[in-house]
């Protein structure tokens, strides 16, 4: 089932933003993810606190100032990329009721929508990032630190696609990085969304 979408801002017709309901895995996680020594949850938030430079410039740019959209904007690639996301969060929730296994998860819901564009597509890559950066940020903002996680997830999980398959910059994707997103506490989270999005939501 899906949430009933979240709108978005612009300047732009308002376009409809889809979400999800959390995997039923999400609280075993959670828990699991719980038991975790001191010294690995704070070895977690520094590891995930390194910036990328288009976020450092872009929160430059912007002085902080946010639309309530955390840096995505609704253009053309993102209006492309709207029936995938739909695709994309229906199928990682059937999956993963089914298989209970994140990676495996992500790997079936890949397959299912591999004849999609976006896949080859730097610029559409990019944009579900931001997609799933600012879901996660507003779900983080509302309380919701579980499905904050696994928006977060999908973010690293595409930017790492894009990374290993076009940019060709890395030789895998590091699933155990993902797994640690989607099961981060609230000060990990906090510490990976901050460094993402150029405004200062978070600060």
């Amino acid at each position: 089932a899906l949430h009933k979408p979240l709108i978005i801002s612009s300047h732009k017709p308002s376009a409809k933003i889809f979400h999800h309901t959390m995997p039923s895995t999400k609280k075993k996680a959670r828990n699991s993810a719980k038991k975790k020594s001191k010294a690995n949850k704070m070895k977690g938030a520094d590891d995930s606190s390194s910036p990328s430079l288009s976020s450092r410039m872009q929160r430059m740019q912007v002085g902080g100032r946010c639309n309530g959209n955390h840096g995505l904007v609704m253009n053309e690639v993102g209006m492309t990329c709207l029936p995938f996301v739909q695709k994309w969060l229906q199928g990682y929730n059937d999956a993963i009721d089914k298989v209970g296994n994140m990676e495996v998860s992500f790997k079936i819901t890949q397959a299912l929508t591999n004849e999609d564009a976006v896949w080859g597509s730097s610029e559409s890559i990019d944009w579900l990032v931001s997609y799933f950066l600012m879901t996660a940020t507003k779900q983080y903002l509302n309380g919701n630190i579980d499905m904050a996680g696994v928006d977060a997830s999908y973010a690293d999980f595409f930017n790492q696609h894009k990374a290993v398959v076009l940019d060709k910059t890395k030789p895998k994707i590091d699933w155990h990085e993902v797994v640690r997103i989607h099961n981060a506490d609230r000060p990990t989270l906090a510490a990976f969304l901050r460094e993402r999005i150029p405004c200062t939501c978070l600060d």
